[in-house]
């Protein structure tokens, strides 16, 4: 009997993305707050014949992946199925935490991908994610573990992923410290109103290291701001986002609030950009349009559902 074990990830758009200054070691520290969407990542586990973890791939009908492939701007066999895929290295840093290789274990990974690729909303991170939740499951499932690993060991071994893995595991809406792993959960009370987002994929892609290189490049030459002394989420954010006011009511105060310090030298990179976040913010309720992450996924806030 084949035993198949399947977990999510969500995506995710940076509501607040401020950056320091490089640090020695090449990373720098960032101030975020981290909003989950509804486009999630999908990592099925099953039991398969020879040792060691298969990958496969699909891409999720009607996501914003099949719309880039659609478009020509995704071709899925350029993803690479073997040990630098963050699915497979999310399964193994599992494995790894029980003694165990990935040799020890007979298994298929099988990765259904929604999240826009290379569109700054983290989908390799989610995949990531997936992956360790799925894995943690198996293991416990297939009698290799008695229990699965909590939630504070799976965020530690998340944050040598990348840095928006601990968030993919965490979701809901977070603070983010140090280069974006350090998480403080915002707790959102009851009857509070979600974000209504939607996203315009891009044709093209951005690498998230050449986005962060081109602000380096452009504080230096004084055409981006120099960053702030002191790197925090305003509280006035979070408490307009965790207000039970409706909604509408509080969308002209979170749009101005919004903040990307990533955004301008993405524009800077793929021009095209500024149309898109004009274009966007003309529809008829959109309250405002913004870069998500690094890039180049434009996110919109809608009034309406």
């Amino acid at each position: 009997m084949t035993l198949s074990v399947t977990a999510t990830a969500p995506g995710k758009v940076n509501l607040y993305f401020a950056v320091g200054p490089l640090r020695e070691d090449g990373y720098h520290e960032v101030a975020s707050l981290y909003a989950a969407t509804d486009v999630l990542e999908r990592v099925t586990i099953s039991s398969a014949q020879e040792p060691g973890i298969a990958q496969s791939m699909s891409v999720a009908e009607g996501s914003p992946v099949a719309e880039q492939v659609a478009a020509g701007a995704f071709d899925p066999a350029v993803v690479p199925l073997d040990e630098s895929n963050l699915a497979y290295r999310g399964a193994a840093a599992v494995l790894g935490e029980r003694g165990l290789e990935p040799t020890d274990v007979s298994v298929q990974l099988h990765i259904d991908k929604a999240v826009p690729v290379a569109g700054g909303m983290g989908g390799g991170s989610a995949d990531a994610a997936a992956a360790m939740k799925a894995m943690n499951d198996y293991l416990v499932q297939a009698g290799l573990a008695t229990e699965p690993l909590a939630l504070e060991c799976l965020l530690e071994l998340a944050a040598p992923l990348g840095a928006d893995v601990p968030f993919a595991l965490l979701g809901g809406l977070a603070v983010g410290s140090g280069v974006g792993d350090k998480l403080t959960p915002v707790e959102l009370l009851e009857g509070v109103e979600p974000l209504r987002f939607g996203f315009v994929p891009s044709t093209a892609g951005l690498s998230t290291p050449a986005v962060f290189r081109e602000l380096d490049a452009g504080r230096a030459e004084g055409r981006y701001p120099a960053p702030d002394a002191t790197l925090r989420v305003p509280q006035e954010l979070l408490d307009l986002l965790t207000s039970t006011e409706p909604l509408q009511e509080r969308l002209p105060a979170i749009a101005g609030l919004l903040r990307n310090d990533l955004a301008a030298p993405a524009v800077a990179l793929l021009p095209e950009l500024a149309e898109t976040l004009e274009q966007a913010e003309a529809q008829l309720g959109v309250s405002a349009s913004f870069v998500s992450g690094s890039g180049p996924t434009v996110a919109y806030i809608s009034q309406w559902a």
